[in-house]
């Protein structure tokens, strides 16, 4: 009993996996972007308040990215 559950399950997933991947594809296919979209970061802003001596996680915080993100923009 408990194996034509199991197989049951393992088919549903299988399923959902399908429809799933069909729908990113035809979103992609509709030009829509897939994923978290990108933090801006201003360059020249973050090297103004980094010149003052204001700490990266001090700006990171007042522009509302990461850490990472604010260094990232001033390479």
């Amino acid at each position: 009993m408990f194996h034509v559950v199991a197989a049951m399950a393992e088919f549903e997933r299988a399923l959902i996996r399908e429809r799933v991947s069909a729908g990113i594809q035809a979103a992609r296919a509709c030009g829509k972007r897939i994923g978290r979209p990108r933090a801006y970061a201003n360059p020249d802003q973050i090297r103004e308040l980094r010149g003052q001596g204001v700490p990266w996680r001090a700006i990171a915080r007042q522009m509302g990215i990461g850490t990472g993100t604010a260094m990232r923009a001033v390479q």
